[in-house]
């Protein structure tokens, strides 16, 4: 077996006593180190890594849920692949589906663990050059703008008043975007033909993992090796509405009975239109279109997951 250890160059993770662990964990083991170069750069070296490389390859995806999520799309079709997370981001969403975080954290028991099949989503539209995969969750609406227009701000700079208060930009897209026009999404849903919304929705999950942005628990009942897509439609409320589910929200407590603002599904094949461009992220990875359509793959990538 080969062992690839993938690390995020922009997230400020790989010291030197990062790599001296790497080093020490793996000495006497068939291992190399690649370094990210930016945005997506992993995907194209996977590909190419994996078509030269026959043997068995155990790729370490360290870094955030962006980086598992490029990593995961470079993996899909190889038989010979297999993903182990060593999750030294921020939101390391997608590893809460297994407890604790921390047993990811030990090379060794990621060397000598078993990799299974797990289910990704694969998202494809007329805007995409290739059809995008997701390990985690994708959602738009009111939290994708948010994510927008948060990114927006930091690329480009906050308004000067927002500046001088020091207002972090995801803040500033919350209250002065999200809350203002993130409530009325023109976005039609349907899960395996079935409309689930007739009018304007908040926001929506399609999910294979069960966390997002840190903390809300948005898809409690979700299980990635069921052959199925969680979807979660909230519809458009008041702001009261949207304070009062909120904490339920948070705590993966809003499907524990029926709702009228809330319409879940699992479902093998999800389509959104809209007729004007939204944002999607995928991920974490933002994207825009207003033609969507997601499908569940099955066993699409095998993936490490430690005792």
């Amino acid at each position: 077996m080969k062992h690839l250890i993938i690390v995020n160059g922009n997230a400020g993770n790989f010291s030197p006593e990062f790599e001296d662990k790497i080093n020490d964990a793996f000495k006497g083991l068939d291992f190399e180190i690649y370094k990210t170069t930016g945005p997506r750069s992993v995907i194209p070296f996977l590909k190419e890594y994996l078509k030269k490389n026959k043997d068995v390859v155990r790729v370490y995806a360290c870094g955030g849920d962006g980086t598992v999520h490029e990593v995961a799309n470079g993996l899909v079709g190889f038989d010979n692949a297999e993903l182990a997370i060593v999750p030294v981001g921020t939101g390391n969403d997608f590893v809460k589906i297994y407890g604790d975080k921390e047993k990811f954290m030990d090379f060794k028991k990621l060397q000598e663990a078993k990799a299974s099949p797990v289910d990704l989503s694969k998202l494809s539209s007329p805007n995409l050059k290739e059809e995008m995969y997701s390990i985690n969750v994708i959602n738009f609406g009111f939290d994708a703008i948010v994510g927008a227009m948060g990114n927006f701000y930091k690329e480009n700079g906050l308004p000067e008043k927002a500046k001088k208060k020091g207002v972090d930009p995801y803040d500033y897209a919350l209250k002065n975007d999200a809350m203002k026009h993130g409530r009325f999404n023109d976005i039609e849903v349907y899960a395996d033909g079935e409309k689930l919304n007739e009018k304007q929705m908040l926001l929506a999950t399609l999910a294979q993992g069960q966390y997002v942005g840190g903390k809300f628990k948005c898809a409690p009942k979700s299980d990635n090796t069921d052959g199925l897509i969680d979807v979660c439609v909230l519809k458009t409320m008041t702001f009261l509405g949207l304070g009062m589910i909120i904490g339920t929200y948070t705590k993966g407590k809003h499907l524990d009975k029926k709702r009228k603002k809330i319409v879940y599904k699992r479902a093998k094949e999800i389509k959104m239109v809209s007729p004007k461009e939204f944002d999607v992220c995928v991920d974490g990875e933002m994207i825009k279109g207003n033609n969507f359509t997601v499908e569940c793959v099955p066993g699409a990538i095998k993936l490490v997951i430690p005792e």
